[in-house]
């Protein structure tokens, strides 16, 4: 995963190498983002990076487990 180290030592990733890695959908940590629950930088009208710290804080705090089973499941069929 690439991420890119700012000044304040912050980690932010794409939007789409989150979603990967903390298997949840893209459009759920765009949601986040507007919920103010996780930090984002935009770089453009369609580039968004995340603070990766605080995603992983969501995924584990705020989006259960079970939400995600369901989604999965969701996804299969």
């Amino acid at each position: 995963m690439a991420m890119l180290r700012t000044d304040d030592g912050r980690f932010w990733v794409t939007v789409k190498e989150a979603a990967e890695k903390l298997q949840v959908s893209p459009s759920r940590l765009v949601k986040a983002v507007k919920e103010g629950k996780i930090d984002a930088l935009r770089l453009s009208p369609k580039a968004l990076l995340l603070d990766w710290q605080q995603a992983q804080f969501w995924r584990q705090r705020f989006y259960s487990e079970r939400k995600a089973q369901r989604a999965r499941e969701r996804r299969k069929s």
